[in-house]
């Protein structure tokens, strides 16, 4: 299934998605039509790409359409990060689980291991598996934003970049849409080939 996104480092461009530029306007005008939200944009943000954002949006009850005046109206604020939703209005619960490592690991008063980072991440929604935690903290020490001792990671306050997670990508780099930068690549991952 193609779903017609690069990968965030590309979409990313300053550290925000068109989504979260689009929800971030939405919340700024709180009622609009189409064509205005269209205007108010950065022309690198496609209008079918908007279209598609807030017709699903709409359909996950964050905003209403008045079908007599054509606007739409924000009802469901649910604060400064882009909802994620499906073109049917479901919600997508990719990325939550480094969503919420990322929040475990800046909060946390102490240094954790990855079955600790594992239990403290997991929600009723989200249940982030050991392996998951294990390998998102290999990552992120490997970037550089993690001390380890004895099997027990702590966050360094210099890397404390932002409430965005770092996200580990599938092309083995570590891309911070805090920085709007990879900081971190394998190298080694090129040299296979």
């Amino acid at each position: 299934m193609s779903t017609n996104r690069q990968p965030a480092h590309l979409e990313y461009v300053g550290g925000k998605s068109p989504r979260q530029r689009i929800w971030e306007k939405i919340r700024e005008l709180k009622e609009f039509g189409l064509p205005r939200l269209v205007r108010a944009l950065p022309g690198t943000i496609h209008k079918d790409t908007t279209r598609t954002y807030v017709t699903s949006l709409a359909k996950a009850g964050f905003i209403t359409l008045d079908a007599e005046t054509k606007l739409y109206t924000l009802t469901r604020d649910n604060g400064v990060e882009a909802p994620k939703v499906r073109k049917d209005g479901t919600m997508v619960n990719a990325g939550s689980g480094q969503e919420n490592m990322w929040r475990t690991l800046r909060s946390a008063p102490n240094p954790l291991g990855y079955v600790d980072l594992a239990y403290l991440a997991s929600t009723e929604q989200t249940v982030v598996a050991p392996a998951a935690a294990r390998d998102y903290l290999a990552n992120l020490e490997k970037a550089g934003y993690l001390a380890c001792h004895a099997g027990k990671y702590r966050l360094l306050p210099e890397h404390n970049t932002g409430p965005r997670p770092p996200m580990v990508q599938r092309i083995k780099q570590v891309y911070d849409p805090n920085l709007g930068a990879v900081v971190w690549t394998d190298a080694k991952d090129g040299d296979d080939e």
